[in-house]
């Protein structure tokens, strides 16, 4: 099979147009034409309908085009790998929410001088399909891996219920899950790696609540609370003068917990061992870090069974303040 006539299929897939399709793979127009054309001799059918639009793909087109985006994969891949052999250490591609990347591996990055080959930038929601599609080659995010990926938990941020000072709520020093339902709830909307973890867990306690508003980033929430609207629930230490309590089920606080996933029987495993192990020896290093949790970092099987109605998660003793500046903390 010729890669490159799989490449201009794809490009012609997504563009619509040979014009189009040629510019994105750097050839000239009748060489890719050419190419298309002895593809579909090869498959022995018309793989696109010509109009003076463009280019439409037949039901042919649609059926090879998932086979062909596999097929190139694999062989990047193996590229990859290839490119790898004799080599200590293999630079990697990692998924993650973009301010994981921002506040997490791009400063140990630029600290460690570890060579990377890539930052994909993902939402928690969509992070595990980019691995999927090999995108990465290692993922972190505030989700519970898929069965078919190794898979290792590396630390736990508490949850926060924050209120503004004025409220009467401020003179606690907890608020259990099951008063949420009774308040105007402010939340993270169901893309942020903290609403999925929150929900899931409240799910499995069987606690049930209708969110005042979604809102796409924490300290957007804490605006809002402190302006006077709601309470905010939140990984993200306190802005603008708010006062956070520990969200508890009954004795115990709720934490969120960060993942770190990868394809199992990876070519480069040592080298994504040696990775997380040298991201996580730096952040202990850091008082940003102060308050995560980092004795699960050890490797640990997913709970990815929904609990019983009587299980708690266990207790995590983690501090509620922080020593970190306010504006330096991740958002998952």
């Amino acid at each position: 099979m010729d890669i490159a006539a799989c490449e201009s299929f794809l490009a012609v897939f997504d563009t619509g147009t040979a014009t189009a399709a040629a510019t994105a793979r750097f050839v000239s127009q009748p060489a890719l034409s050419r190419q298309i054309h002895a593809l579909e001799q090869r498959c022995r059918t018309v793989l696109f309908t010509r109009s003076k639009t463009g280019m439409k793909p037949t039901h042919a087109a649609r059926q090879l085009e998932p086979v062909f985006r596999r097929l190139i994969e694999e062989v990047r891949t193996a590229e990859s790998a290839i490119s790898t052999f004799g080599q200590e250490r293999v630079p990697l591609s990692i998924a993650c929410p973009t301010m994981v990347a921002e506040g997490v591996i791009l400063p140990f990055v630029a600290d460690s001088r570890t060579e990377v080959a890539n930052i994909v930038e993902r939402p928690t929601n969509t992070i595990f399909d980019a691995l999927a599609r090999r995108e990465a080659d290692l993922a972190l995010a505030p989700a519970v891996p898929p069965p078919e990926f190794t898979s290792r938990m590396i630390y736990r941020i508490p949850f926060t219920v924050q209120v503004a000072e004025s409220s009467q709520l401020a003179e606690r020093d907890s608020l259990d899950i099951r008063e949420l339902d009774s308040l105007p709830v402010i939340v993270p909307d169901k893309s942020n790696g903290t609403r999925i973890n929150l929900d899931r867990q409240l799910s499995r306690a069987h606690v049930n609540y209708r969110p005042l508003q979604d809102v796409s980033r924490a300290h957007i929430g804490q605006a809002m609370v402190k302006a006077g609207k709601g309470v905010v629930i939140t990984v993200d230490p306190p802005k603008y003068g708010l006062v956070a309590l520990m969200l508890t089920d009954g004795n115990s606080p709720l934490s969120m917990e960060e993942w770190a996933a990868w394809p199992s029987e990876h070519f480069a495993e040592d080298s994504i061992d040696h990775f997380i192990d040298e991201l996580l020896d730096w952040m202990q290093t850091r008082p940003l870090f102060d308050n995560l949790d980092f004795s699960p970092s050890a490797r640990a099987e997913p709970d990815r069974e929904e609990s019983d109605a009587g299980d708690q998660p266990p207790e995590v003793k983690i501090p509620l303040q922080s020593p970190m500046p306010a504006e330096g903390r991740v958002t998952q």
